[in-house]
């Protein structure tokens, strides 16, 4: 009642007849006005009338009346409503002007014109429809993580619709045609969630040049707009979320171009406008931080590639032969092997093959350089008669132009080209004739060029830069390499030139060669891990880029690049295969190089890989395997878990593979096909590793895969009981070096792994973690480690059972010449084990890892622990040294100071030592004046400082700028002061190595974890802060 009794002498003035009519209608069907009433409002003939006698009878019938009307005048007129809000109260915008580019939006997305177009361009006779050809696509939902999270359809997509909403998948997945079947929905009113949107804007990224009005004019309306900018901004302004953009193509889009539609993407809380933008697979990084809704478009089935066929070759006599190579797949993709089945699973790639088969019903594709090179060909030699008059001369040098501008137009993310582009009217004549190229006048400020796809372009550049590389002119040679050197680092061969250099290797095997040595040169400059040439770089510069590689390589970084490395590698290879391929050519690159091959869908390269290429797969160091069982315990018929292709691909192998490791997790049940499967796999190398993990199902069945397994080197144990027999046949395994058993709360078993262990006298690495051992089995372990004569590494972890059995396995370590690490952690280590353990350090000059940590030495452990403080001047190669705990430290504190003599020294752990404030001014000295440059680990948990001593250790850690983690976690709760506060904060700051630190225990208020945040920023999210409360009740972790 309030909004009409202070904006009735507006709305008397400014609704127009229109307005109040609906309005009229509105109420009426409402119930809140009478047939009389209405006739006597809409009976008025001038509408200030009609509106004056319109609001005195609502504001008559009181609130709920009123707040009937005033939703009303929302919906039907927006505009007025927001202005009388205040919301704004410039321009001259009316409904009526959104209601007509509403229409004008709409009368676009239902024409002819946008509903049916030339995927393949004008030359090709192919019509896509919107409404009849199109096919369902399946999407994926992902996190930003990239990890897949559930399959969505259309429906789902739009029914959760979030902004920004990214739709990433590759090259001719379909995205353009989604986009465009959303516009077509939204005009024809089909989909309820698009209901909601007043207008809704399609626009071709690849072609904007202009400002946002600009191109929104130039892509689907008209110069001179009837609605000027000012008012059309305006609009996007008052209507928000109301408007929905449909933004194509962000991998072809040049920001600086345009601004405002960066900002509609990134910015979405500044324009609150709707957006949903496609990108290509390798542009989704920039993007996948912003995104509210990511979504990837998937596979095609083969039911769809089916459907899209026919919709397209209505002619069965022409689609017979397609869809006799379908008939063959599988339904689901998941069994078939066949190249054709990977380009059948993208929705271009089909209309292509659709193509080539109304002029070739006998091609059968191969790989996608097939399919483009066939296309390609099908235009020139198909239309080459429009361009007779043209000399052979000029029709092969406009070829090479073509080329030349794909070619520079990937490098420069070029995909609309200008008159300028092809300045000679020959070359043009040539190119559009034959179908190369398509040109658009109509309602463009500017002539433009394009290629039917960015696929295309990619292909015809790929051709070219072929071309130049395999050339006899050294002259061409120089420049084909010379584009090869702007391709510096792994990203861009992985994502942003993968397909340039896919269809260049694709289009000449001698190219193949110089393209897979570059390839080498790039691995071995580091530009590998994005990090420039060793040459490029100072002293300074070197040791921190080293810095970063090392960080990297503890996070798994490296491997997972250097894997997508060398499947690059295996792809570009696939797709050259040729009679004239010369296999040992490239021997040189895969040596010594690792492999993970995914067994639930091998790529159709990497079997290539192995049939073709079988000299370079036995130069890989390593070929690493997972294999899934199923979570349920049962199953109701058997059926093999081991895909069968993993199997073809090593069994009956012609040569040996150097190295393999296979893991094995969730087996609930293995039955004797997947048994055999396994040993089939496992004996088809000179070296394997082999990883259990939660097999329950591999329990008594282990001794089968084992029994052919000669060459097992590493094995590990997870979560998985083992039988009598298991252990016993792990005992024969007489190349075996490294056991790791963990999480194993089973029986010891006499005549099993424990009593038979010093037979393994090759073994150098043994690990027990969470092992149910008590103290005879203790003994035993520590009678056969006296024969292990090459162990290096000894790791018991979590034995909390074996009593003085820890005495026997000590006094066993001074036969253990060899050894590199000792961890004993929580293992019941009492101050007598401790004191052996110090006399057989001297015997031990390779020892650089000394782990006793969560070991409490009780009685006599203050002299055992000043003992083995003493004893660590005779351990110079030191690298790890995490101690035990007693009662009482403050002695053991003065004797640190033999750590001056570890400058190698990157992991101290002096957990539980509850160290006191006076204690905290002795163990700062030792931290300023040890030589600990290298330090980057550093546990002090549960000691039992005040603030004041807080702030006395952290002044000593400033110069230790290599520090990854920190542990500064308590047991109880611990409330900092404001300095120690903004200390802690300083300190993050500083350390730019920083990884982690654990304040468990330490209570903050909001005010200070915001000092924190600030400093954890510095790091770029790259730094985890771990803490456990805010004063004083919320659990959080920054």
């Amino acid at each position: 009642m309030d909004f009409l009794e202070n904006n009735r002498e507006q709305l008397i003035q400014r609704m127009e007849m229109a307005t109040v009519k609906k309005i009229v209608d509105c109420l009426f069907a409402r119930s809140v006005l009478s047939h009389e009433e209405k006739d006597s409002i809409l009976c008025q003939k001038v509408r200030q009338d009609a509106s004056r006698k319109l609001i005195c009878s609502i504001l008559e019938k009181g609130d709920k009346a009123c707040g009937i009307l005033v939703r009303s005048l929302e919906k039907i007129d927006f505009f007025l409503f927001k202005k009388l809000q205040g919301s704004h109260t410039d321009g001259q915008v009316r409904q009526q002007d959104v209601d007509y580019l509403a229409q004008d939006l709409t009368n676009l997305y239902r024409h002819k014109s946008f509903e049916r177009f030339h995927p393949l361009g004008e030359e090709i006779d192919i019509i896509f429809d919107l409404k009849n050809t199109y096919t369902d696509i399946l999407l994926w939902k992902k996190d930003i993580h990239n990890s897949r999270l559930a399959e969505m359809t259309l429906n789902d997509l739009l029914d959760e619709l979030e902004s920004p909403c990214i739709i990433e998948g590759e090259a001719g997945k379909g995205k353009t045609t989604l986009l465009k079947k959303i516009a077509l929905l939204w005009a024809n009113e089909d989909h309820p969630s698009l209901m909601r949107f007043k207008l809704v804007f399609f626009i071709s990224l690849s072609g904007v040049e202009a400002g946002l009005y600009e191109t929104i004019c130039e892509q689907l309306l008209r110069k001179n707009y009837r609605i000027c900018k000012e008012d059309f901004m305006e609009i996007l302004e008052l209507l928000e979320e109301k408007v929905l953009f449909l933004l194509d193509g962000y991998d072809e889009f040049k920001s600086q171009s345009c601004p405002e539609i960066e900002a509609l993407i990134k910015e979405s809380h500044r324009f609150k406008n709707t957006v949903i933008v496609t990108t290509r697979t390798e542009s989704i990084r920039s993007l996948r931080l912003f995104g509210s809704l990511i979504a990837e478009t998937g596979d095609l089935t083969v039911e769809s590639a089916k459907t899209l066929v026919k919709n397209i070759l209505e002619e069965a006599t022409i689609a017979e032969g397609l869809l006799s190579q379908l008939e063959s797949l599988d339904s689901t993709f998941q069994n078939s092997g066949t190249q054709l089945e990977n380009l059948m699973r993208t929705p271009l790639f089909v209309i292509i093959a659709c193509a080539i088969q109304m002029g070739e019903s006998t091609f059968t594709p191969h790989t996608q350089t097939t399919l483009f090179s066939t296309l390609y060909n099908l235009l020139v030699g198909k239309n080459k008669h429009k361009t007779r008059e043209t000399s052979d001369r000029h029709f092969r040098l406009s070829l090479i132009h073509c080329g030349n501008l794909a070619l520079d137009g990937i490098f420069e993310q070029k995909f609309v080209f200008h008159s300028e582009d092809v300045p000679s009217k020959e070359k043009e004549n040539v190119l559009l004739s034959i179908g190369l190229m398509h040109k658009y006048t109509a309602q463009r400020l500017k002539v433009a060029y394009t290629f039917f796809h960015k696929s295309f372009q990619e292909y015809i550049a790929g051709r070219r830069l072929s071309r130049l590389l395999r050339s006899h002119s050294d002259e061409e040679v120089t420049r084909g390499l010379s584009y090869l050197k702007r391709i510096k680092s792994f990203s861009a061969i992985i994502t942003t030139h993968h397909s340039l250099l896919l269809y260049t290797c694709g289009s000449s095997s001698e190219a193949t060669k110089k393209v897979i040595s570059y390839l080498s040169t790039i691995h071995q400059g580091g530009s590998l891990f994005g990090l420039p040439s060793v040459c490029d770089l100072v002293p300074e510069e070197l040791k921190k880029h080293e810095q970063i590689a090392a960080a990297e390589e503890e996070e798994g970084l490296v491997a997972t690049r250097e894997n997508s490395f060398v499947e690059c590698a295996i792809r570009f290879l696939y797709e050259s295969i040729s009679e004239t391929t010369v296999k040992e050519e490239f021997e040189e690159f895969f040596h010594d190089k690792k492999l993970y091959i995914n067994t639930q869908s091998i790529p159709t390269y990497v079997s290539g890989f192995f049939d073709y290429f079988s000299n370079c797969v036995s130069m890989l160091e390593v070929i690493k395997l997972d294999f899934f069982g199923t979570s349920s315990a049962t199953r109701t018929a058997w059926k093999s878990v081991i895909p069968e292709k993993a199997v073809s691909l090593f069994f009956n192998w012609n040569r040996k593979l150097r190295g393999l490791e296979i893991t094995l997790k969730d087996f609930n049940q293995l039955e004797k096909g997947d048994v055999k499967y396994l040993e089939k796999i496992c004996c088809s190398a000179a070296s394997l590793r082999l990883i259990i993990n939660k097999c329950p199902g591999l329990t008594g069945k282990l001794r089968e895969v084992l029994n052919s397994c000669t060459n097992l080197q590493d094995l590990i144990v997870e979560s998985t009981p083992l039988s009598i027999e298991d252990e016993q046949q792990i005992t024969q395994m007489m190349v075996l070096k490294t056991i790791k058993v963990k999480d194993l709360q089973s029986e010891n078993q006499h005549g099993g792994l424990l009593d038979a262990i010093s037979i393994l006298a090759n073994v150098e690495k043994i690990t027990f973690d969470n092992v149910k051992m008590n103290e005879n089995t203790a003994d035993k372990l520590a009678e056969g480690l006296k024969n292990l004569k090459k162990l290096n590494s000894l790791q018991l972890k979590e034995l909390t059972n074996v009593g003085d059995g820890m005495i026997s396995i000590v006094k066993s370590i001074s036969y253990l010449q060899e050894l590199e690490e000792i961890y004993l952690v929580n293992c019941c280590i009492s101050a007598t084990a401790v004191k052996i353990l110090v006399q057989n350090i001297c015997s031990l000059p390779k020892l650089s890892a000394l782990d006793l940590s969560n070991n409490f030495l009780g009685n006599g452990g203050k002299e055992a622990l000043c003992r083995l403080v003493e004893s660590l001047n005779v351990l110079p190669k030191m690298k790890i040294l995490m101690f035990p705990w007693v009662d009482e430290v403050s002695v053991c504190l003065v004797k640190l100071e033999e750590l001056k003599k570890m400058p190698q020294l990157t992991k101290l752990g002096l957990k539980k030592w509850r160290t006191t404030n006076s204690e905290a001014r002795i163990l700062s000295s030792v931290l300023a004046k040890a030589p600990l440059a290298d330090l980057q680990h550093l546990d002090m948990a549960e000691t039992s400082l005040t603030s004041e001593g807080w702030l006395t250790i952290l002044k000593a850690l400033t110069h230790l700028k290599k520090l990854t983690f920190l542990d500064f976690s308590q047991e109880q709760g611990f409330t900092p002061s404001a300095l120690l506060v903004l200390a802690l904060a300083r300190l993050i700051n500083q350390l730019v190595s920083l990884q982690e630190i654990d304040l468990t225990g330490w209570q903050f208020d909001t005010h200070e974890l915001q000092e924190i945040n600030k400093a954890k920023e510095s790091h770029r999210n790259e730094l985890h802060v771990i803490v456990s409360s805010i004063k004083p009740l919320l659990d959080t972790t920054i």
